[in-house]
């Protein structure tokens, strides 16, 4: 049996070997240094918003408010008020930076969502409060938005795609609708009055416990659609109001608290919320 030799030309051989050399090993090296770049990006994507998490989370005084109640009986009397400033800036601000930070592409449009949502609910607190000076936290608040979504490629907006509406996480969400639009609506507007206050970097704290209900109903909006990463604003809304109603349900007296039937609601809510979201997801998972 005789052999015949190929008549597929190969282009290559028209070439000096060492620029095919070349050629091969530039292919080969071409992915690897995507993957390097890749991995580059993602490491100062993780830095830069564990930055930003430390300073809402710490130096805005984030976890020192939250943690008023071990403080001393001198912060006693404001406790409600430190708690507020303390559930925004940590729970609902540096969470979801600090998880950004540690799995971007798993929680990314998320995450950029919530502190944008945070930012938006600020603004609307300090138009209610009349309270120009908070404009310039929530300025931070989008300017921090605005560096991470550049560096992450990502846009907070990219979460209407895979937001689909729930029915019970919806419902709980509407339910709570007029509760807190009531509490931040007081809370605003007792902004300069004769009520006791507390103040951070200068800040009244009234304003910011007006943001805390409205950036509440709006993460929980958020998660209530899964959208990709809806764990994270599930599970950091729901803990603050959690949180939130146990601290007024032990101090029911103090500025800013709310009776303890209406903490004993709160929590409920934020129970039934958590799990009908989880469930919920199942449930569209196995369709």
């Amino acid at each position: 049996m005789s052999t015949r030799a190929s008549t597929t030309p190969n282009y290559l051989d028209a070439f000096p070997p060492e620029w095919t050399a070349n050629v091969v090993s530039m292919a080969m090296a071409d992915p690897a240094a995507r993957a390097s770049a890749s991995a580059a990006g993602r490491f100062g994507l993780g830095m830069v918003a564990a930055l930003f998490g430390l300073f809402w989370g710490f130096f805005f005084y984030g976890l020192i408010d939250l943690l008023a109640f071990a403080q001393g009986e001198e912060f006693h009397a404001a406790l409600v008020l430190s708690t507020g400033w303390g559930l925004l800036f940590l729970f609902l601000t540096a969470g979801p930076l600090l998880a950004l930070s540690l799995r971007a592409s798993a929680v990314s449009p998320s995450a950029l969502a919530q502190v944008a949502l945070v930012a938006a609910a600020v603004v609307a607190a300090a138009a209610l409060s009349s309270s120009l000076v908070h404009m310039f936290v929530s300025a931070g608040l989008i300017a921090t938005v605005v560096v991470l979504a550049v560096l992450a490629r990502d846009r907070p907006w990219y979460v209407v795609r895979t937001w689909r509406w729930s029915t019970v996480p919806g419902a709980l969400v509407v339910l709570a609708f007029a509760p807190c639009c009531a509490y931040a609506w007081t809370s605003a507007r007792t902004t300069g009055g004769a009520q006791l206050t507390d103040d951070t970097w200068g800040l009244d704290h009234w304003p910011v416990q007006a943001a805390l209900p409205l950036a509440l109903l709006l993460i929980c909006g958020l998660a209530a659609g899964h959208p990709s990463g809806w764990r994270l604003p599930t599970w950091s809304a729901g803990t603050a109001a959690a949180w939130f109603a146990v601290v007024c349900w032990l101090e029911p007296h103090l500025v800013a608290s709310v009776s303890r039937p209406w903490a004993a609601i709160t929590l409920l809510w934020a129970l039934a919320f958590v799990a009908a979201t989880t469930l919920s997801a199942r449930e569209r998972a196995l369709v």
